[in-house]
């Protein structure tokens, strides 16, 4: 086993799962002491948090580099740093640390998949997963794909679950009523949430849609709650976050929805909070209507609070919920299946609380950050 000395890949400007997992990953393998550099935008987030977090980082002035541009800036950090192995975290990067490691054969590459595995069977992506030497997901649902539809070994592939923090998901009892005083829940109202992107694929439209199939008797006995901000398209010069257009439109969308008179005292826009982990305890259920979610962090930390998870049948999210024993699935892009699903909670609170219970014995299971983080490890010894 030779040294190991890693430079990480992510070419982001959002925020969201994505970055926030992998931010905390880079952290936690700093801690296990791995020499690691990190390459990213000076105008990203990933950027401020990393710095925040004393992680060498290489950020790059331009808010975005093509990825010819990003491969000739990694093969110059290969040779000054003596990186033994490249780790890429979304497609971009990918491309760009296979372009880097042409003619270097000994510079090992892996590559974490957060997305879902469409089929890519054609010469250059042939050559591009030659490249590759390690592919890691979360989710079993997602590695079965890559093996259906990529063009790599499944000697390559690893199952390595999420890791987080499982001592910080207990209970906020004063936080929790603190909230839903804030927010005016009575106390025969449930409160399904979500925490999310304001982005038309993550189903932030149904979710809203879905409150008009309740009659007036229900709808007086829920609260929805839209947690997050739009997908951020990039910066401007004074350093102020640009909305996506389609994310723009979908908040403005929101926004008017609450002023309607019938869903006044029902629908409840927050936006985005960094101590998210109280607010998810002021719900009674959690919802995640993504049109194809790869594996979904804030489905799992829901269920590291013990909340039963509306999730779609889709991606990996079945893995995750299960045949309706961790929550309930529905039909991705169907307000009329999301409906159907509020109904049930409004009337079954004794699901509420025993389909609760088993997703956080299911999360805590499958996903605390030591084992997450020897396989790491593991993983770049064997290739070092």
């Amino acid at each position: 086993m030779g040294e190991v000395r890693v430079l990480h890949c992510i070419h982001s400007l959002s925020w969201g799962g994505l970055e926030i997992y992998t931010c905390e990953l880079i952290q936690k393998l700093q801690e296990a002491g791995i020499q690691q550099w990190v390459l990213c935008s000076a105008h990203s987030r990933v950027a401020e948090e990393l710095k925040k977090a004393g992680v060498h980082t290489l950020p790059f002035p331009e808010k975005k580099l093509s990825k010819f541009a990003t491969a000739r800036l990694i093969s110059k950090i290969v040779k000054k740093h003596k990186i033994t192995l490249l780790h890429s975290h979304t497609r971009l990067d990918m491309w760009a640390c296979a372009l880097a490691k042409w003619n270097k054969p000994k510079l090992k590459h892996i590559y974490n998949l957060y997305m879902n595995a469409t089929r890519k069977q054609d010469f250059v992506h042939r050559w591009l997963f030659s490249k590759v030497d390690a592919l890691c997901s979360s989710s079993e649902t997602i590695l079965n794909d890559v093996r259906k539809n990529f063009p790599i070994a499944s000697s390559k592939l690893h199952l390595i679950r999420y890791g987080r923090k499982v001592e910080q998901f207990h209970p906020y009892p004063k936080e929790r009523e603190g909230l839903r005083h804030l927010y005016n829940v009575t106390d025969n109202q449930i409160v399904i949430g979500t925490l999310c992107r304001i982005d038309p694929g993550k189903g932030v439209k149904e979710l809203v849609q879905a409150l008009d199939g309740l009659d007036d008797s229900e709808l007086k006995r829920l609260q929805l709650w839209i947690i997050g901000d739009p997908t951020i398209a990039g910066k401007d010069d004074k350093g102020h976050p640009i909305p996506a257009p389609p994310s723009k439109d979908l908040l403005d969308w929101v926004n008017e929805q609450r002023l309607n008179e019938r869903l006044k005292n029902h629908l409840v826009r927050i936006p985005f909070q960094r101590e998210y982990i109280p607010y998810i305890e002021a719900l009674d259920v959690f919802a995640l209507a993504s049109y194809n979610e790869t594996y979904s962090l804030s489905v799992l930390d829901a269920m590291m609070m013990a909340k039963p998870v509306i999730g779609t049948n889709a991606g990996g999210t079945p893995e995750q919920v299960g045949a309706n024993e961790r929550g309930m699935l529905v039909q991705p892009g169907s307000a009329s299946s999301i409906t159907e699903a509020f109904r049930f909670y409004l009337n079954n609170s004794v699901a509420i609380k025993t389909q609760g219970l088993k997703a956080r014995q299911w999360s805590i299971q499958n996903h605390d950050w030591p084992d997450t983080l020897k396989q790491f490890t593991d993983l770049y010894s064997k290739m070092s």
